[in-house]
């Protein structure tokens, strides 16, 4: 008897539909009815919807529910189709920066945009006379920017929350406060003819600005046909590399890192001293990437970061380079128990602690090649004097120091005394703080 594959089980059939992909399963569903039967289990396009675009629920692209999971792919396929392999490293990025947002900061997890449409796309590249990159669109075609309420009062700059909910994170000292967020693309075409026509002596050529930050002029921008991503100040033609090498989808490689880093480094802070907002602090607030040290149940937590905008190369109108590096500091001391359990064993019988106070601060700053250039000894830290009790809120501030040279290091010491200096009630200790680099990275945030 000759063998006709539809003997086959038909279970067997569903087993090799499982090992196509869903372009492959719908043309040969397409060849006899028993197959299209076969392709037409859910099943199957739950997986295909996972593997293609990470999905776990049946939803359209506008987050709609769909009644099966064969729905939800042709609704996707037929809105990303076109933008291939960068429509899964797109999906994946933003998934990690929802899942952060989400549970650190909802307020940001809030303000992501909804799905631009490829109309509102098309009008951007009118606007800007310059074809937008598929890893740019494909980055809009899922989220358009952010949608934070301050926008709507610009140029009004008084300090509303929003401001302090940017996507791409801040840090501020003395009166220098960056928070810089992710503009919808109606938002950053405007402003990307606002900067052309300001700065008219500066060729930017095909340049889009995806971000803004109301208070300060650091910008992320997408330049050559999208081949790299920079930040600048966007008062001269000096940036800084923003995304990783690659090729012409530096704004999604840009994506891809940041939310790795968000997601591994980050946390979140009063970027404000007087505002009572939190932000995204670009400190790093994870070890190894922040140093930590104990010292008589004193905990201090320091990092720092590159700040692009205020750092400048050696040209023909600059007699020297400057790197500018912004630090964050953490003071906090630690409930009794855990004093006991970190309590030296040659610092003799354990002595609770319940209570200190910052006398003074002894900064070490020293060049690439571990020479010291600043040897600095000041009263207590920003005018202030912060007294710490045992698991008490901690105490954290944020300054700014630059060098010569674009790698280099701080460490030093902060003199707190038991009590408080006008009642003391043991005697002043020095407790460390850990060396932490003053270097600029590969790429910027």
């Amino acid at each position: 008897m000759a063998f006709v594959i539809n003997d086959l089980e038909p279970q067997i059939f569903f087993e090799i539909f499982r090992l196509l992909s869903a372009r492959d399963c719908a043309k040969v569903a397409t060849c006899q009815r028993l197959w299209r039967n076969i392709a037409a289990d859910d099943s199957l396009w739950q997986a295909w919807c996972n593997n293609d675009f990470l999905l776990k629920q049946s939803v359209a692209p506008t987050g709609r529910p769909q009644d099966t999971w064969r729905d939800a792919y042709a609704a996707w396929h037929l809105g990303f189709d076109k933008y291939k392999s960068y429509t899964k490293r797109a999906i994946a990025a933003w998934q990690t920066i929802e899942h952060w947002t989400k549970a650190h900061h909802p307020e940001i997890y809030q303000s992501l945009g909804d799905p631009a449409t490829e109309r509102q796309l098309d009008d951007a590249e009118r606007l800007l006379e310059v074809k937008l990159p598929p890893s740019l669109r494909v980055i809009y075609r899922l989220h358009n920017g952010q949608d934070l309420s301050c926008d709507d009062r610009f140029p009004d700059l008084m300090p509303y929350d929003s401001m302090f909910h940017g996507l791409l994170g801040g840090y501020s000292f003395y009166d220098h406060i960056v928070c810089t967020r992710l503009l919808p693309i109606e938002k950053a075409a405007t402003v990307t003819r606002r900067l052309r026509n300001r700065n008219n002596h500066i060729d930017y050529g095909d340049c889009v600005q995806l971000t803004g930050s109301i208070m300060t002029r650091k910008h992320f921008m997408l330049i050559d046909e999208g081949s790299q991503m920079r930040v600048s100040s966007c008062d001269d033609d000096r940036s800084w590399d923003a995304a990783p090498p690659g090729g012409n989808d530096a704004v999604l490689r840009w994506l891809e890192a940041f939310a790795n880093v968000l997601k591994d480094q980050l946390g979140c802070c009063h970027l404000h001293e007087r505002m009572n907002s939190l932000g995204i602090c670009l400190h790093p607030a994870h070890e190894p990437w922040q140093r930590v040290a104990v010292t008589k149940g004193v905990r201090v937590q320091a990092a720092s970061i590159f700040v692009p905008e205020l750092s400048k190369l050696h040209s023909s109108y600059d007699a020297e380079e400057a790197y500018f590096f912004s630090y964050n500091v953490q003071f906090s001391l630690l409930p009794v128990e855990e004093q006991q359990a970190s309590w030296p064993a040659d610092a003799g019988p354990f002595s609770p602690i319940t209570s200190v106070q910052l006398q003074s601060r002894h900064w070490i700053i020293r060049d690439q090649t571990g020479e010291i250039t600043q040897d600095i000894h000041g009263d207590g830290v920003i005018g202030r004097h912060p007294i710490l009790a045992p698991g008490g809120i901690p105490f954290v501030y944020q300054s700014c120091t630059h060098q010569q040279q674009p790698r280099g290091s701080m460490e030093g010491f902060f003199k707190f005394v038991e009590g408080t200096v006008r009642q003391p009630t043991g005697p002043a200790f020095d407790v460390e703080c850990p060396q932490f680099m003053l270097e600029k990275p590969e790429y910027v945030f």
